[in-house]
C-alpha cells in the first residue's frame, strides 16, 4: 500500500509538470496532478497490464470529463497533460534496444505489447466520451419529448 501511494505521488509531480509543459494556467496544474494520483492509485490496485491501461485510462478521462464541467473548461486542458505519463514509454524503449540488437522476434512481440497497452487507453477514453455524449443527448431530449404531449 506505501508502494502505491509513493507512485501515486510520483505521478501527481509527473502530471503536474506535464500541465506546465502543455500551458496550464492557474488551477489547471493542481488538478491534472489530482487527476493523475488518482488514475495511479486506482491503477495500482489491479495487476494485469492491459487491464491496469484500461483502468487508468477509465479513471483520467471520467475525471478530466468531471473537472472540465467543473471548471469551465475544456477536456483538452487536462487530459493530455494526464495521458502522457501513463503511455508505456518503458516498453517502447526497450523495443527499440531489441531492434538495435537485432532480436526482430521480440521487438515485434514487444510492439504488439506497447499497441495493447495504447489500445486499451484509447478504448477507455472512447467509452468515456460516448457515454457522455450519450448522456447529454439523452438529457436534453427528455424535455423535448414532454413537450410533444
Amino acid at each position: 500500500m506505501m508502494a502505491q501511494l509513493l507512485n501515486s505521488i510520483g505521478a501527481m509531480i509527473v502530471c503536474s509538470m506535464c500541465s506546465v509543459r502543455f500551458n496550464g494556467k492557474g488551477k489547471d496544474v493542481p488538478i491534472a496532478g489530482i487527476i493523475g494520483f488518482c488514475a495511479a492509485f486506482m491503477m495500482g490496485f489491479f495487476t494485469g497490464l492491459y487491464l491496469r491501461a484500461f483502468v487508468s485510462g477509465l479513471t483520467y478521462s471520467i475525471l478530466s470529463e468531471i473537472f472540465s464541467r467543473i471548471t469551465k473548461r475544456p477536456v483538452a486542458v487536462y487530459l493530455p497533460a494526464v495521458l502522457v505519463p501513463f503511455v508505456p514509454g518503458k516498453l517502447t524503449f526497450y523495443m527499440m534496444g531489441e531492434f538495435v540488437h537485432g532480436d526482430r522476434v521480440a521487438a515485434m512481440d514487444r510492439l504488439a505489447e506497447i499497441m495493447g497497452v495504447c489500445g486499451m487507453i484509447a478504448l477507455a477514453i472512447l467509452l468515456t466520451e460516448t457515454a457522455i455524449k450519450f448522456w447529454q443527448t439523452r438529457i436534453r431530449k427528455i424535455p423535448e419529448e414532454e413537450s410533444n404531449w
